[in-house]
C-alpha cells in the first residue's frame, strides 16, 4: 500500500516536472527565434542601406567624370575649332581610362547644334540632329545646366551625367555625357556572396530596342548580366510582380538544407521621382539564421505538444494536490521574472531597458528626470567600428551608474536616463569625473574621452521621453549650457527646417545648395588682394544663410564633413578658373579630420582640378591646433608636408599651445575678430592684438586681421605690423572675385 502511494505520489511529481519544462522551455525557444530575426532584420536593413550609397556614389561619381572631362581644354579646342574627325584619335578620351573602378564608362558628345559628335560605342549615328528625339536635351539647350540621374535607354538602365561645354570665354560649345552600369556594384556586392538582380520596369519593355541582357521573366527585362542562377530560380518561382511589392523577401533554399537566400529591394528612381526598376538584394544565409529559426520554432511546436499531452495527463494530479500547485505556481512567477529580465535589462551597459523606464513611471511621476546623451559618439563607431563603441557604452554606464548609485535606464543607443534628487551636482560629478579621466579600451590599446549634452524634465507623464529629447537637442546647440530644461525650451522648427535644407544641399541639391562667398584678404605691404577666403553659405530659393543659421544643425546631425567636401570641391573648381596667381583658404573642422578621410579627398581633388597645394591655406580653430586628438595633429603635419598652408582661426580665444603652434610650422595666425574690431577704442583689445602680432613675427608668422570694418581700425592695424587685412572695408563675401 505504501509503495502504491510512493509511486502515485512520484508520478504526479514527475507530471509537474514535465509541464514546468515544457512550458519554460518553449519561452526560452520561443525568445531566442523572434531574437535571430530581429538580427536578420537588423542585417537587412543595413544591406539596403550601403546598396542606396553605393548607387548615390555611383551617380555622384559619373557626374564627377563628366564635369572633368568638360574642363578638358583638348575637348574644347575640339570643339571651337570643329575639328570633330579628331575625337577617335586625339588622347582627351583617354581620361576615362584614369576611373579604374569604372571599367565601362560610355562617352557622348553632342554639339551646339545638337549634332552627335562622338558616341563610343559606334560611329553609324554621327552626323545626326537628336534634339528631336532627347526631350531631356532640349530642355538642357534651352538653358544649359548640369544633369545627374538614373534613367533607360535603348539598351538598358545607366547612370547619366550631362555636363555643358564651354570655352574660356564662357561660350556655348555643347554637352558631354558620361554613362555607367550597375555591374560594378553587383560585382563589389558578389565579393560578399550578396547577389542582385536589376528589374526594369515592365513599361520600358518596349522602350528595350536593344537590351545588353536579353533575359526576360514575366516580361520584365533583367538588366544583370552575371545573374546568379540560385537568384534566377527564385525569380521565376516567386515571380518579378510578388517580389516588386515587398521591402524584404521570404526565405528560400536551393536545396534540402544547402545554400539559402533572404533579401530585400531598393527602388530606383529617376528624373521625375517615379520608379524605373527595383534593385532585389539576395543575402547568402552563410550562417544559417534560418534554419536556427526553423528549428527553434519546431523545437517550440513540440514542447507545445508535449505540454498539452503532460496537461491532460496530469489534470487529475494537479486537482488533487494543492501542494504541488503552489510549488509549480511560484517556479512559474521565477521563470516569469527570468523572461521579464530579458525584457527589462540591457546585457550589454547593464542598464534598464526603455521597457522598464515605462513600466516604472508612477516611480518619477513627481521627480526630475535627466537625458544623458555621449557626444559624437556616431563618429566613435564610424571611426573605430561598432565594437569599440560598444565598449564606450558599457565603461561609460559603469561610471555613472558609480558615480549616481542609483537606477540607470538605457532609452537609446547612446542616450540614458536617470532619476535625480540633486540635478545639478549629479550633472556636475559626471562631468567633472569624465573630465579628469578618460575611457581605456584594454584589448585595442584605444583611450578616448567622451563628454556630454544634458536634458531636465520634471514628473512622469507619457509624453516625458519626447520632452527630454526636444530639451536635448536644444542642449546639443547650446553646448556652453551645463544642461537644458524642458520649459525653458522655445519649440520651433528651425532644426527641422535647416536640416531637410542642409539634407537637400547635400544628397539632391534640388532647392537648397552650399555654396562658396568668398572675401579678399589685402596684402598692407602690397597694398594688393591676391589671397581669399571661401565663406560656405546655404542657398535656399534666392535666400542666402550664413553659417550661424545652421552650422551647429550640421554638426548635430552629422553633415559638417560633407559641407567641407562640397566646399573644397567648389572653391577647387573655381580656383582652377582663375587667369591669375592667387591663394584661397578653406575652413577644416575637427570633425574633418576624425573622419580619416579629408587628405585622401583633398588629394584627390588637386589631381582633378590640376591645382597645386601651396595655393591652398587650411584654417584649423585654435582648439583643434591646440587640443586636438594625436590623429588630427598627424593628419595636419602630413598636409602641411604635401604642400597646404596651414592657419590658425579665431587666435586669442582659447588657452593656446604655443609648443604644439610651432610643430606644426603654422603660416598664418587670424586673430580673432572681437579683439580686431574695438581695436580704435579699446585700450585691452589693442594689447592683446599687439602681443599677437609681436609673438608671429618672432616666430616668422605671418598674421592675418578679422573684422577690419572701417579705416580707423586699419590704421591701427597696419601701425601695430599685422601683415593682412580681411573685412567689409577691404571686400565683402561674394561668389566672384
Amino acid at each position: 500500500m505504501q509503495l502504491k502511494k510512493y509511486l502515485t505520489e512520484s508520478l504526479k511529481a514527475l507530471l509537474f516536472f514535465i509541464l514546468f519544462f515544457v512550458l519554460s522551455s518553449s519561452a526560452y525557444f520561443y525568445i531566442q527565434s523572434q531574437y535571430i530575426q530581429k538580427n536578420r532584420k537588423n542585417y537587412v536593413t543595413a544591406i539596403n542601406n550601403e546598396v542606396q550609397l553605393l548607387i548615390e556614389l555611383k551617380k555622384t561619381t559619373t557626374f564627377d567624370i563628366a564635369k572633368r572631362i568638360a574642363l578638358d581644354k583638348n575637348l574644347i579646342n575640339i570643339m571651337r575649332k570643329k575639328e570633330y574627325e579628331k575625337f577617335y584619335d586625339d588622347a582627351t578620351f583617354k581620361i576615362a581610362k584614369k576611373f579604374k573602378a569604372f571599367k565601362n564608362i560610355a562617352l557622348h558628345i553632342v554639339d551646339r547644334d545638337g549634332v552627335n559628335r562622338y558616341l563610343s560605342w559606334t560611329k553609324k549615328a554621327l552626323g545626326k540632329n537628336v534634339l528631336p528625339i532627347r526631350k531631356d536635351l532640349q530642355e538642357l539647350y534651352l538653358k544649359p545646366h548640369s544633369v545627374s540621374n538614373i534613367s533607360v535607354g535603348k539598351f538598358d538602365i545607366t547612370f547619366k551625367g550631362t555636363v555643358p561645354i564651354y570655352d574660356e570665354s564662357h561660350t556655348f560649345l555643347g554637352v558631354i555625357e558620361v554613362i555607367t552600369h550597375f555591374n560594378s556594384i553587383s560585382e563589389y556586392l558578389a565579393k560578399d556572396h550578396i547577389y542582385t538582380a536589376l528589374v526594369i520596369d515592365k513599361r520600358f519593355t518596349k522602350q528595350l530596342v536593344h537590351p545588353f541582357s536579353d533575359r526576360f521573366i514575366d516580361g520584365y527585362n533583367i538588366s544583370t548580366l552575371d545573374l546568379h542562377k540560385d537568384v534566377e530560380h527564385f525569380l521565376k518561382l516567386q515571380g518579378i510582380p510578388a517580389l516588386i511589392k515587398n521591402e524584404t523577401f521570404e526565405y528560400f533554399q536551393t536545396s534540402f538544407l544547402k545554400t539559402g537566400y533572404f533579401g530585400t529591394k531598393v527602388d530606383i528612381l529617376g528624373v521625375d521621382n517615379q520608379v524605373i526598376a527595383y534593385y532585389l538584394i539576395f543575402i547568402q544565409d552563410k550562417e544559417g539564421l534560418y534554419f536556427k529559426v526553423l528549428l527553434l520554432r519546431g523545437i517550440t511546436i513540440l514542447l507545445g505538444i508535449l505540454f498539452i499531452i503532460a496537461s491532460f495527463l496530469g489534470f487529475e494530479a494537479i486537482r488533487k494536490n494543492r501542494k504541488l500547485i503552489v510549488s509549480l505556481h511560484e517556479r512559474v512567477k521565477e521563470e516569469t521574472a527570468k523572461n521579464l529580465n530579458l525584457i527589462y535589462n540591457d546585457n550589454l551597459t547593464e542598464c534598464y531597458k526603455k521597457e522598464k523606464f515605462l513600466a516604472d513611471k508612477e516611480l518619477y511621476k513627481d521627480k526630475e528626470l535627466v537625458m544623458l546623451n555621449i557626444k559624437n559618439f556616431n563618429q566613435v563607431n564610424a571611426t573605430y567600428g561598432f565594437s569599440i563603441g560598444d565598449e564606450v557604452l558599457k565603461i561609460t554606464a559603469s561610471k555613472v551608474h558609480s558615480i549616481l548609485e542609483q537606477k540607470i535606464y538605457r532609452i537609446d543607443s547612446d542616450e540614458f536616463v536617470f532619476v535625480s534628487d540633486a540635478v545639478e551636482q549629479d550633472i556636475e560629478n559626471i562631468k567633472q569625473h569624465f573630465r579628469d579621466s578618460s575611457l581605456h579600451i584594454s584589448h585595442d590599446d584605444i583611450n578616448l574621452r567622451v563628454s556630454f549634452s544634458f536634458s531636465v524634465v520634471h514628473g512622469g507623464d507619457s509624453d516625458v521621453l519626447r520632452k527630454l529629447t526636444i530639451a536635448l537637442k536644444q542642449a546639443k546647440r547650446e553646448p556652453y549650457k551645463p544642461y537644458v530644461y524642458y520649459h525653458s525650451v522655445v519649440v520651433n522648427d528651425d532644426f527641422i527646417r535647416f536640416n531637410s535644407y542642409l539634407y537637400d544641399a547635400i544628397f539632391s541639391q534640388q532647392g537648397a545648395r552650399i555654396v562658396p562667398y568668398f572675401q579678399g584678404i589685402r596684402d598692407n605691404k602690397s597694398k594688393k588682394i591676391m589671397k581669399y577666403e571661401s565663406l560656405a553659405r546655404l542657398e535656399v530659393n534666392g535666400e542666402i544663410y550664413a553659417p550661424y543659421y545652421f552650422i551647429e544643425i550640421a554638426k548635430n546631425s552629422g553633415f559638417l564633413f560633407e559641407i567641407t567636401k562640397i566646399m573644397i570641391d567648389k572653391t577647387f573648381a573655381f580656383l582652377a578658373m582663375q587667369a591669375e596667381e592667387i591663394t584661397i583658404s578653406i575652413n577644416i573642422t575637427e570633425d574633418d579630420l576624425l573622419s580619416k578621410h579629408l587628405k585622401e579627398y583633398l588629394l584627390s581633388k588637386l589631381a582633378f582640378y590640376h591645382i597645386d597645394a601651396q595655393h591652398i591655406v587650411l584654417e584649423i580653430l585654435e582648439g583643434v591646433s591646440s587640443g586636438g586628438t594625436h590623429s588630427s595633429i598627424i593628419q595636419l603635419k602630413e598636409l602641411k608636408e604635401l604642400g597646404f598652408k596651414l592657419a590658425i582661426d579665431d587666435f586669442g580665444v582659447e588657452y593656446s599651445n604655443f609648443e604644439r603652434i610651432n610643430e606644426l610650422e603654422v603660416d598664418f595666425i587670424k586673430i580673432d575678430g572681437k579683439y580686431i574690431k574695438n581695436i580704435d577704442t579699446n585700450p585691452k583689445s589693442y594689447k592683446i592684438a599687439k602681443a599677437i602680432a609681436e609673438f608671429a613675427s618672432s616666430m616668422d608668422i605671418k598674421v592675418i586681421a578679422e573684422f577690419v570694418e572701417n579705416e580707423a581700425i586699419q590704421k591701427i592695424v597696419k601701425e601695430i605690423g599685422i601683415d593682412f587685412s580681411q573685412g567689409y572695408h577691404f571686400s565683402i563675401p561674394s561668389k566672384t572675385i
